[in-house]
């Protein structure tokens, strides 16, 4: 089939990629559908320039592959970025080539075919996003182990010297400087714990807090993250309520609230308030604020005196990887919107134009106490425990803390090794004490090979980095706890009185 001259036309507009011919002054002499939707009816005789990047001159590196068909006949290709008639930024693969000539070969007109990348592009940039995501969470799982590993050394040994201390028959300073070595690596541990909470892999126990705490302490990091150009108002005038949440989230709430913030006013600077109070919402005022039921809330606010927020913008804001700056990953606002409908609150956001954005975030107070922490059982016990771990320091602490609590106690610096003094004499043994993380054979595969041995065999799996393996999955396993390090004395008595109890 022979397509004819006058057909061409019709061929080419059906083309979905944009195609558009330009003469030698670069004026657009015809374009397909594609183009005129994307770019408007008006664009004929238009310079391809103006319509396409919104530019007064030729496109620079000058010249652009257009004007460079014209000058050598062949074809060129490039990526760039135009202007749609929505001011939507588009990423286009164009290829020019020369489509008409005189009857001395002298091109006449060039005709460019774009093929819009937006879409992959971003996909593109969503899937490094995520790559970059998973190897932080990697990272940051493997540092959490062994530091968790360091601080379990630390921990266990200094509370056994402070049990030596209690024998003695005289009061001494060093208990007081003991007490001062826990305090901190147990502060060392809750920055483990907040490292993770930010990585998206951490196991935040949540519990009634008082806010007010943790927001005075987020503060004071904040004055260090901020620029000078910044001026933090704070404006805290609630009470002692408490909320169900995890430290660590109204820590993660308020850097990202209060990052964003920071970067909406860029270098000019201005004035961030943070703002934390007490409201009720009542049957006649729960409509102001959709989504939430009547009762007591705690009321956190961040305010920026930046350029504002778009109604466009403000529509998508909470949807993840949505971002209006190119650096940002676009996961920030959308963490805090999935920490605050976790502990049932809600977030919302107001804005005027040049008169900067308001964040607030609606907690529900809770009536609920703390529950006291149980008296550890510390008396003596019969059982004989086999307690497993890779680290040599672990291993002599793990003993000593056993004995300290009135227990038999074999320990094995290898797995295989534990496996095989298992083999040896099974009905030797209460608790198996194993670490999940271990070379030629992990935690769980010795639980596996134990298991197959005595089915009945209580074992209590340890790791720096609890999140290594899922707590169902454990228990099906045949794990009857968990512990996570640090491993503290009256932890590890109260578990293990747990468990050998059923």
């Amino acid at each position: 089939m022979e397509i004819k001259g006058e057909n061409l036309s019709t061929v080419l507009s059906s083309i979905g990629d944009h195609v558009s011919m330009m003469d030698r002054d670069l004026n657009i002499i015809w374009a397909n559908e594609t183009a005129k939707r994307m770019f408007g009816d008006d664009i004929l005789g238009r310079k391809c320039y103006e319509v396409y990047h919104g530019r007064k001159v030729p496109c620079e590196p000058y010249p652009c592959i257009t004007l460079r068909a014209f000058q050598n006949g062949k074809t060129h290709q490039h990526e760039t970025v135009v202007v749609d008639r929505n001011a939507n930024r588009l990423n286009f693969h164009c290829t020019a080539s020369v489509a008409l000539k005189d009857e001395k070969g002298v091109p006449l007109a060039v005709i460019e075919v774009s093929k819009d990348l937006t879409q992959a592009k971003r996909l593109e940039a969503r899937i490094r996003r995520a790559q970059k995501m998973d190897a932080v969470k990697t990272l940051a799982g493997g540092i959490a182990h062994d530091f968790n590993n360091v601080l379990g050394i630390i921990v266990g040994n200094t509370e056994l010297a402070l049990s030596a201390l209690e024998k003695l028959p005289e009061w001494t300073p060093l208990g007081a400087w003991l007490d001062e070595i826990k305090t901190a690596s147990m502060r060392a541990k809750d920055i483990v714990d907040r490292v993770l909470a930010c990585a998206g892999i951490g196991e935040e126990k949540k519990e009634p807090i008082h806010i007010l705490p943790v927001v005075e302490a987020s503060l004071k990091r904040l004055k260090i993250m901020i620029p000078p150009s910044i001026e933090l108002r704070p404006d805290i005038s609630i009470s002692h309520d408490k909320v169900y949440t995890a430290p660590a989230q109204i820590h993660q709430i308020l850097i990202h609230l209060c990052t964003n913030a920071g970067q909406a006013m860029g270098d000019k600077g201005g004035v961030l308030e943070v703002r934390l109070d007490n409201v009720v919402i009542d049957t006649s005022s729960v409509q102001e604020v959709p989504g939430l039921a009547p009762g007591r809330y705690a009321r956190l606010m961040v305010a920026d005196t930046g350029p504002g927020i778009t109604p466009e913008v403000i529509e998508h804001i909470f949807e993840p990887y949505y971002t209006t700056h190119p650096s940002r990953s676009g996961l920030g606002l959308w963490v805090v919107y999935g920490i605050v409908k976790t502990l049932a609150g809600e977030i919302s956001v107001e804005s005027d134009s040049d008169r900067g954005a308001r964040f607030m975030v609606w907690l529900p107070v809770s009536e609920e106490r703390a529950q006291p922490r149980e008296a550890a059982n510390l008396a003596k016990g019969t059982a004989h425990i086999l307690f497993v771990d890779d680290e040599p320091s672990l291993v002599q602490l793990g003993k000593q803390m056993l004995e300290a609590l009135g227990y038999g106690a074999e320990a094995c610096v290898s797995s295989l090794e534990a496996l095989e003094r298992f083999k040896a004499d099974p009905d030797r043994f209460d608790l198996v004490i194993t670490d999940l993380s271990m070379p030629d054979m992990a935690g769980n595969m010795l639980a596996a090979e134990i298991l197959k041995i005595r089915p009945d065999m209580p074992i209590i799996l340890c790791s720096g980095y609890t999140r290594l393996i899922e707590k169902e999955v454990s228990f099906q396993k045949g794990f009857r706890a968990l512990m996570a390090k640090p491993i503290q004395m009256a932890d590890l008595a109260q578990t293990i009185r747990r468990v050998l109890d059923g």
